[in-house]
């Protein structure tokens, strides 16, 4: 009895002690320099400087941050704390997760053990996180993963791997993550894409596969992923990419090809992929856009082509992207010069920036300067002349706005011709902005105009030279004087005798003269001669002009019965080189006969049997009847006619 009454004294600060420790537990003891919120079951022990899992806090807590601490191991720790939803281990020195550690954690949705120094992920290191939608195992030196260490986790969501040292995966790794959307293994040593994980996983969404070691793309490496919309392969070494790489992505919007080796634009590889919208190429030495480079994409909105090392652009090469809403070329120090119109194909295109290129002139048509939101041009060599004197314009009036509505990088646009080298666009008069001709220019200019002038006045002469032929088939232009003389009627003998000619043009005292005609020789000795006419006749007849009857001869004929009488003159071609004493020599005898009377008596027109018309006018024409009176005669005119 004695003894078990001196026990209980003994006894009773113990209970004591343990109801209170009971307590405290209960209510949770936040330590020092946590965060603790009992409303929001929130708490936060980052940069707390821990070494072990505090297992004092509210065993009700939902959300615990332990990052940047140095926690070693998390053996047997969280199984006061069921309830959490999201934990954060980031930024401590965990070697290993152990196993089971988490068999308590059926409520878990978001767990983050990145930068640790895990090693290996055992099969049952995630055991009993049923229920988790993210993992984060980024930065830590993982080589190897457990086949089955993604067993228990199928309801995960997003798996993060990135900047670990994996070199390859299981092949039934992904097998049960029937759920999953986001797969980041960027920043391992991949040497190709893990196609057989892959294909376990088609409601993949977004895969980032960058920065690793891949060689290519061939025509199995990617599989069958209905629902991928993000494809990142940037920073790898890609040199090549088949044709059909892209078939099986039939829904593929965003695609970053940056920081590998192509040489182009794979144009047939990237036409699959239809409904693309975003699309980068940086840092691949393309050297060149081909036309219609981008073919097939009409979705097209965002295009990034920063250091690509490009030196031209065909005028077409974005012909299909109609819709382009953004496009990049910074960097790209060999490209001297854009074409015409290279962009107003884009007519919603919003976002340009063309920094840090060789360009020494823009143009506004080269893009639709009018729907920019954003125009960036700094860092290039501009010559400040009237070629960017729109762009002075745009700036000035980008300042006078209230509200910006053109955002450029103007401080950055500076000149670096020999003038103004140094100085900012902005900085300049409008006055200053003017194109200065060189002399070489200039003298080249005239030159090629003077010459341009001299060419069309030969062929002009050619052309008369050739119409003057055309024109003359019939008669030669002669190379000396010459002139035609009316010389006499055909019915006064004059037909029958050539040195009548010659008595009625010049050679009136020598008798003896016979003259040649180009349509034949004249004999020398034709028998018959006339003597009709006085001397007096032939100082008279050397300038008659030929007298055809007149309306009221033709009456009386009519009346008569009697055809109207034709008459025919002669005329003769003269050679008056030498005229001097001796006769000239008759080179061609014409004969014109006066036109019938049915004909208009308004203008008559006489056929020489060569190119040559002459009119004559006889008056106006009377009613029949009454007999009109005889109209005057013509006055007799030499008629002469030089050629």
């Amino acid at each position: 009895m004695a003894s078990r009454g001196s026990s209980s004294p003994s006894t009773l600060p113990i209970a004591i002690a343990m109801a209170a420790v009971m307590t405290v537990v209960a209510s949770g003891l936040c330590p020092a320099r946590c965060r603790c919120d009992d409303e929001s079951l929130r708490v936060s022990c980052a940069y707390a400087g821990l070494e072990v899992v505090p297992i004092q806090l509210n065993p009700e807590i939902r959300h615990l941050d332990l990052s940047n601490n140095r926690v070693t191991n998390v053996h047997l720790t969280f199984g006061f704390y069921g309830n959490l939803e999201s934990l954060d281990l980031s930024s401590n020195l965990l070697h290993t997760l152990g196993l089971t550690n988490f068999g308590m954690q059926q409520n878990l949705i978001t767990l983050n053990i990145s930068s640790n120094m895990i090693h290996t992920l055992a099969r049952n290191a995630l055991d009993g996180l049923t229920s988790l939608k993210e993992l984060n195992l980024a930065s830590n030196n993982i080589s190897e993963i457990s086949e089955q260490a993604f067993k228990s986790i199928s309801e995960l969501e997003v798996l993060d791997l990135s900047d670990n040292s994996i070199t390859s995966l299981s092949d039934e790794l992904l097998k049960n993550l029937h759920k999953i959307r986001t797969l980041i293994l960027n920043k391992n040593s991949l040497l190709e894409v893990p196609t057989n994980n892959l294909a376990l996983a088609p409601s993949l969404e977004r895969v980032d596969l960058s920065d690793n070691l891949i060689l290519e793309l061939d025509r199995d490496s990617l599989p069958s992923l209905p629902s991928l919309i993000s494809l990142n392969l940037s920073n790898n070494v890609i040199r090549y990419i088949a044709d059909v790489a892209f078939d099986r992505l039939p829904d593929l919007r965003y695609l970053d090809l940056s920081g590998n080796n192509l040489t182009s634009v794979p144009t047939a590889a990237l036409a699959r992929l239809n409904v693309l919208t975003g699309l980068v190429l940086s840092t691949n030495p393309l050297g060149y856009l081909e036309a219609v480079a981008f073919r097939n994409l009409f979705e097209l909105r965002i295009l990034d082509l920063n250091d690509c090392m490009i030196a031209n652009v065909n005028a077409r090469a974005f012909a299909d992207n109609v819709n382009l809403e953004r496009i990049s070329m910074d960097g790209n120090r060999e490209l001297k010069e854009l074409p015409a119109r290279v962009l107003y194909g884009a007519r919603y295109l919003k976002w340009v920036s063309l920094r840090r290129c060789s360009l020494a002139t823009l143009q506004p048509t080269q893009f639709p300067v009018d729907g920019l939101s954003h125009l960036r041009v700094g860092g290039n060599p501009l010559v400040c002349n009237c070629s960017v004197h729109w762009l002075w314009n745009v700036i000035r009036a980008e300042e006078r706005r209230n509200e910006t509505r053109l955002e450029l990088d103007t401080h950055d646009i500076v000149c670096s011709d020999e003038e103004f080298a140094g100085r900012a666009l902005i900085a300049l008069s409008e006055g200053s902005l003017r194109c200065r001709l060189s002399p070489l220019y200039l003298s080249l200019s005239a030159a090629g105009c003077f010459l341009a002038a001299a060419a069309v006045l030969i062929l002009i002469a050619r052309l008369t030279r050739a119409k003057r032929k055309r024109q003359s088939l019939a008669y030669a232009a002669p190379n000396r004087p010459e002139f035609l003389v009316y010389v006499g009627r055909g019915d006064n003998g004059l037909d029958k005798s050539a040195e009548s000619y010659s008595r009625r043009l010049l050679a009136r005292n020598n008798e003896d003269i016979s003259y040649d005609s180009p349509r034949g020789k004249v004999a020398a000795a034709m028998a018959a001669t006339t003597t009709d006419y006085s001397p007096q006749s032939r100082e008279t007849n050397i300038y008659e002009t030929p007298r055809y009857p007149g309306r009221r001869d033709a009456v009386e004929s009519t009346l008569q019965g009697k055809q109207p009488p034709v008459e025919e003159g002669v005329y003769a071609v003269a050679d008056v080189t030498d005229l001097r004493d001796e006769p000239p020599e008759v080179l061609s005898l014409y004969r014109a006969r006066s036109p019938p009377v049915a004909r208009s008596n308004a203008l008559r027109r006489l056929d020489y049997s060569y190119d040559y018309e002459y009119d004559y006018d006889y008056g106006p024409t009377a009613p029949p009847s009454p007999p009109p009176s005889p109209p005057p005669p013509l006055s007799e005119k030499p008629h002469v006619v030089f050629v």
